[in-house]
């Protein structure tokens, strides 16, 4: 089959064998791909220092199924800015782990490649917080489909950005519908940011009060983790972080 072009952004690394590596990666029109790279462990030549987390790359591949064979790769950036940081690492770590979580094999996105793109080039100039972690979490899973319910309340109607509320897993409630049901509450103004962040389209212009911050942040976690059963790896070491 013919070897074909492409951008692409590292999600993730794992050695095989004694000389190979499987990388998982984001490719702009192919979508997610796990590929093989032959001899990438004893042979600098042919892939130099390109396969590194959350590097941006041009790579030339076989299209097949199952893993595809990585014949070549040149490097676009490596994103110094974040790996001089630990905070820088551990949000792009994060990123591409929720990335690689969430997006299908094989679906071509090129909405969550552009955002993914803007979030790495965003945190590549310093520019490391909660609030754009909250931000392009948001908007990844309104491009995804997974996007929360958080407008309105889902027994009476009430607007939820004006009041706050209690969310559940499979439901939205204002305080007088939740009834005392065990949840995630958020303020009116925790729920105004997140909302915001789907319509402004820039990272840096939606910015989370403290509060706000800690309430987004147990929310997205716990619905994220509904999502997938499982909470991510790369929140443990995310946490560390300043």
């Amino acid at each position: 089959m013919k070897t074909v072009t492409d951008e692409a952004i590292i999600l993730g690394l794992m050695n095989y064998r004694e000389s190979d590596r499987i990388v998982t990666l984001f490719t702009r029109e192919h979508g997610k791909i796990n590929g093989i790279a032959r001899g990438a462990r004893n042979s600098r030549k042919r892939f130099g220092g390109a396969l590194e987390l959350f590097a941006s790359l041009k790579v030339a591949f076989t299209p097949a199924e199952g893993l595809v064979p990585v014949k070549d790769v040149d490097i676009v950036t490596i994103y110094p800015g974040i790996r001089g940081r630990f905070n820088g690492i551990a949000f792009a770590g994060y990123a591409c782990e929720l990335v690689a979580a969430l997006v299908p094999e094989g679906l071509v996105n090129q909405r969550a490649y552009r955002l993914l793109t803007a979030y790495l080039e965003h945190l590549d100039k310093g520019e490391f917080g909660g609030s754009d972690r909250h931000f392009f979490e948001m908007n990844l899973l309104n491009i995804l489909g997974y996007r929360p319910s958080i407008e309105t309340c889902s027994e009476c109607g009430v607007l939820l950005a004006g009041k706050g509320g209690v969310f559940l897993v499979e439901r939205s409630c204002c305080e007088s519908c939740s009834r005392g049901a065990r949840g995630k509450k958020l303020g009116a103004s925790t729920i105004t940011n997140l909302l915001d962040s789907l319509k402004v389209g820039r990272f840096g212009k939606v910015m989370f009060e403290e509060k706000d911050m800690a309430e987004a942040e147990s929310f997205l976690d716990c619905y994220i983790s509904s999502i997938l059963n499982r909470p991510l790896k790369s929140l443990a070491f995310l946490r560390l972080s300043p």
